[in-house]
């Protein structure tokens, strides 16, 4: 029995295939297949929240600061929803096997570098990085949503843009407490984000 064969017989006996996701003929035959615009969506947003949860470990390593431990662990728990419908729609998953701060999309390695770079100057900067993050989670997730044509993905991302609203609360009044000036908005309307960050914080669904 040569290798090849002894690591397929592995992974089908750990419900694996190569590409990182686990194989479920049930889910794959009752799920709609998605189109290219949703497949491209969802293994972006899988790598999204791995860049969140990436560059909150390593500034949480660089200031200290409780709020990046703590939301790193909630972006944990959205890579995996993603990951899980990376899994009912039989969708590779690019973030299997790699390691904190490294991508398989080029831009999103890119901005990992130059966030770390923004968060390396202090802790508000640090701060200030995190709230940024979230402002494109938000942005990017509500583009999600318009172009999806599933159920499922639409409750994924909604749960996840729920989360990244509480980040951004989290985020944008340690700034405010660290600078007494309101918080700016740096990618979303002020408007939208003067709403959100006086909200109060949500209960988020599973």
């Amino acid at each position: 029995m040569n290798k090849r064969t002894m690591l397929s017989i592995a992974f089908f006996a750990l419900g694996l295939n190569a590409g990182g996701f686990l194989l479920n003929p049930a889910h794959a035959a009752r799920a709609t297949p998605l189109n290219a615009v949703e497949r491209a969506d969802v293994t972006f947003m899988r790598e999204e929240e791995k860049l969140a949860r990436d560059v909150y470990l390593q500034l949480f390593q660089a200031w200290g600061t409780p709020a990046f431990s703590n939301i790193s662990s909630s972006e944990q728990r959205h890579m995996d929803a993603i990951l899980r419908l990376l899994q009912r729609y039989q969708v590779s998953d690019p973030a299997f096997g790699t390691a904190i701060g490294e991508f398989r999309n080029a831009s999103l390695s890119a901005l990992y570098a130059q966030l770390m770079a923004m968060g390396d100057d202090s802790a508000l900067a640090a701060l200030r990085v995190g709230a940024l993050i979230e402002e494109v989670d938000i942005d990017d997730l509500v583009d999600a949503i318009e172009r999806s044509r599933h159920q499922d993905l639409d409750q994924v991302y909604d749960n996840l843009m729920c989360g990244s609203r509480n980040h951004l609360r989290t985020f944008a009044g340690q700034i405010e407490t660290l600078t007494l000036q309101p918080y700016q908005a740096q990618m979303l309307d002020q408007s939208e984000v003067d709403t959100i960050i006086r909200s109060a914080q949500e209960r988020c669904g599973g």
